[in-house]
């Protein structure tokens, strides 16, 4: 393991994505992989309700290597994106307010979420879909928090569904 430390510190302080620095560890990039898609393979959450979420969440972290990230599932239009950085809901669906109410409070104030948010989302996306989009909101978070640990560069990349940078 300590033949390895070098070159890991390497990646770490090399400009380079995501999966640049997991490639030292495959199980741990082939898990990271398999668990991101579930989230947007599970069926659970709509595309568009992730998507708007994982933006949120990037524009909180200032994450500019997660917000270069353009995901070809679903298209959010720059007015979105402007109205997710003013914090400006109005445009967006019930069940889409609901999402990024809880996205909002993920980042920095998690123990912070109230029953009553977890069951807003419930009642548009049912239980099921209201503790998936929980436990994507928490892995976005994560996700946002190790691009800017290891001052991963925003580099112009679309998630196509099988890679994630």
């Amino acid at each position: 393991m300590r033949s390895e430390a070098p070159a890991l510190i390497s990646a770490l302080t090399a400009a380079t994505s995501m999966e640049g620095v997991l490639q030292h560890r495959p199980q741990l990039l082939e898990r990271y992989r398999s668990f991101y898609l579930q989230l947007w393979q599970g069926g659970l959450v709509p595309h568009r309700v992730l998507e708007l979420c994982r933006l949120r969440i990037a524009q909180i972290h200032d994450a500019r290597a997660e917000l270069a990230v353009r995901n070809s599932f679903c298209q959010i239009s720059e007015q979105e994106r402007e109205a997710l950085a003013r914090g400006d809901h109005g445009g967006f669906s019930g069940a889409e307010r609901a999402a990024l109410s809880l996205a909002e409070e993920m980042p920095f104030n998690h123990h912070g979420i109230s029953d009553q948010q977890v069951k807003d989302a419930a009642a548009g996306l049912g239980e099921s879909g209201a503790v998936a989009l929980l436990t994507a909101l928490a892995f976005f978070d994560v996700n946002c928090r190790l691009k800017l640990v290891w001052a991963i560069s925003p580099q112009a990349q679309t998630f196509d569904g099988s890679a994630i940078s």
